[in-house]
């Protein structure tokens, strides 16, 4: 007898593919697979399993074809019994099994064309009564960037105060196996506290095109980049940052370096170049963000990160030359720059972010994983030193993939951000795109600590419950050059209150009863004190329900 539940289950199945058809069998893989696909939660696992080789995981979203090629490595590795616990193969066949849905896309040699309408299709519910705040810089300002603790980060304007209903479409199409194009919109009805704001709004989330020729591939258009070792991590372009509207030019999978660099194993690099839209200073300021990765071990993988906020409506003109060498780290790094002398040409005004961020992976301690990250802001050769002080932001986390079997996990981490970080003295829109913060949206000047734990009877089921405690400064600092040379910087403070703690709880259920389809529910409760650094407490909630089906 047919029980409710797999009929229900099977009637998803069977809607899910009328949905997703399309004019060919035969996939072709060179576009890009959306960071916020649950198939980045299976390849998560399966790395932290020590299930994964030459897969490097600081640099996404992978193209449709890599995450065949990732299937492929993971199903190759179980087969050949190379991993040190037994449990571990029939657990991780279970989620190998969640991305065999792109394994057509391995087919280089694919000939017709693909056309989905509907490549993907998303209906969510959100409900929450967290008001969003503004993102402060050190000189007693604001940058353009609002920030929720609270709040399920997404693509495209945040939710507001309120009751939120959204229908996400998603478009793919793929003349060529070497070209693709594609398109996600959201529809929203809201019925907000504020009454003021309209009930309806619409709005473009990802539109573009990807070229690839050989392992180089070319996008243009609005999409997202992520670069995070972990979920919740990334201080440059954290793992839910928002898309950006650029041209650039990555690996499509990781490469080998020739001669003796091929010791460095695996390697990835991807080069950004975006417009970051419209603000109230240096309107249409640009990005220049570059990273490589490598893989020197199985391991192992370490990351550098390079990033340069400049131009913008207002802003002083440069040569070219100039610009290059603001572009090249480690030659401006080690210049005394020039913006005050009118006697002699100003230098590029901008702001430099550069960092690094790695993964160990300890077999010997059941597969614990350590990773982290560090970043710093404005940055000369005078001020690396203060890379790990309150100049520098830093992150880092302890994955522990199996607490006496698979099924059950857990994740520690602590963050600091530095008081300068994501903001500049001229371009005080900060590190943002139409106000979203690129990267983590903890705040300047604050501390969280959280705990994570993971409960997956199955590659179907995964249940988590997170804790998590914030610091939030509100001190204003100043700063000066003591030497005439202008190299020795200073930085006090000017003014401080009590801080503002924050303690959030949260609780996330994800259901695959088949490929193509999730159900996820998540709810949190956050507790304030000091809140708003008024003195007062206060508490918020979010709750979000939402049904995907394919990407």
């Amino acid at each position: 007898m047919t029980t409710p539940t797999l009929r229900r289950t099977s009637a998803l199945a069977i809607f899910s593919a009328l949905l997703l058809s399309a004019s060919s069998l035969r996939a072709q893989g060179t576009a890009l697979v959306p960071s916020s696909d649950l198939a980045y939660a299976s390849i998560d696992r399966l790395a932290e399993l020590g299930v994964l080789d030459s897969v490097v995981l600081g640099q996404r979203p992978y193209s449709r074809r890599e995450i065949a090629r990732i299937a492929r490595i993971a199903r190759e590795r179980l087969l050949s019994r190379a991993l040190r616990f037994e449990d571990i193969t029939s657990y991780a066949d279970g989620l190998v099994q969640q991305l065999d849905r792109f394994s057509d896309d391995a087919e280089d040699n694919a000939s017709e064309p693909v056309l989905s309408l509907i490549d993907g299709l998303s209906v969510a519910f959100t409900s929450t009564n967290a008001n969003r705040r503004g993102f402060p810089a050190p000189y007693s300002s604001l940058t353009e960037a609002t920030i929720d603790p609270l709040a399920e980060r997404r693509l495209g304007r945040p939710a507001d105060r309120g009751q939120t209903t959204a229908l996400e479409v998603s478009h793919r199409l793929a003349p060529w196996p070497w070209l693709a194009f594609q398109a996600r919109e959201r529809i929203e009805y809201r019925s907000p506290y504020d009454t003021t704001l309209k009930r309806s709004r619409a709005e473009v989330l990802l539109a573009s095109a990807r070229a690839r020729y050989r392992n180089v591939a070319l996008t243009v258009g609005r999409q997202q980049f992520t670069w995070a070792q972990s979920a919740g991590d990334g201080l440059f372009l954290a793992s839910d940052a928002p898309a950006l509207d650029q041209v650039s030019l990555a690996g499509d999978a990781p490469f080998i370096l020739p001669g003796f660099l091929r010791a460095l194993g695996p390697t990835q690099a991807t080069l950004i170049v975006a417009d970051l839209g419209p603000s109230a200073v240096r309107s249409h300021s640009k990005l220049l963000a570059y990273k490589v990765s490598i893989a020197p071990a199985n391991a192992v993988e370490l990351g550098g990160t390079f990033m340069n906020h400049y131009g913008g409506s207002g802003g002083r003109s440069s040569s070219f030359s100039d610009h290059l060498i603001d572009f090249l780290p480690f030659i401006d790094v080690f210049r005394t720059h020039n913006y005050v002398d009118t006697t002699r040409d100003f230098d590029v005004d901008s702001d430099k972010l550069l960092g690094v961020d790695g993964r160990v992976r300890l077999d010997r301690l059941a597969g614990a994983t350590i990773t982290g990250e560090l970043l710093i802001d404005d940055f000369d050769v005078h001020r690396l030193p203060k890379l790990l002080t309150g100049y520098g932001s830093q992150t880092v986390a302890i994955l522990l993939p199996r607490l006496g079997s698979p099924a059950v996990s857990a994740k520690l981490s602590a963050k600091h951000m530095g008081i300068f970080t994501y903001t500049h003295n001229a371009l005080t829109s900060g590190i943002t795109t139409r106000g979203r913060l690129l990267g983590d949206e903890l705040g300047p000047d604050a501390k969280s600590y959280s705990a994570l734990l993971r409960l997956a009877p199955s590659a179907a089921v995964r249940f988590e419950l997170e804790g998590r405690t914030s610091i939030y400064s509100d001190a204003n600092y100043g700063a000066y050059y003591s030497d005439s040379a202008q190299t020795i910087y200073h930085v006090y403070k000017v003014s401080k209150q009590a801080d503002e703690l924050r303690d959030l709880l949260f609780g996330t259920l994800v259901l695959q009863p088949d490929v193509g389809i999730a159900i996820t529910v998540r709810a949190g409760a956050e507790r304030i004190r000091n809140a708003d650094f008024q003195g007062g407490r206060r508490r918020d909630y979010v709750a979000d329900i939402a049904l995907r089906i394919g990407q």
